[in-house]
C-alpha cells in the first residue's frame, strides 16, 4: 500500500519540475549570444565526450561600419 501512494508522490513532484515551453519572444531573442559558434563547440566537444556548461557564451561580433 505504501509503495503505490509513494511513486505517485514521487510521479506528481517530477511532473511539477517539468519546464514551460518558451514564449515566441523568448526563443527568438538571443541577447547577442553567437549561438552558431556555441554549436560548432558543443558538436566538438560531444565528439571528444566532453561536457559544456556556458558560463559565459561567446558574443556576436560587432558588424564593421561601412563609412
Amino acid at each position: 500500500m505504501r509503495l503505490p501512494l509513494l511513486v505517485a508522490i514521487a510521479a506528481l513532484g517530477f511532473a511539477g519540475c517539468a519546464s514551460a515551453p518558451k514564449s515566441e519572444l523568448a526563443a527568438t531573442d538571443d541577447n547577442g549570444v553567437d549561438r552558431a559558434r556555441m554549436a560548432v563547440i558543443e558538436r566538438q566537444a560531444l565528439r571528444s565526450g566532453v561536457r559544456v556548461f556556458w558560463v559565459n557564451p561567446p558574443s556576436k561580433s560587432a558588424a564593421p561600419s561601412g563609412g
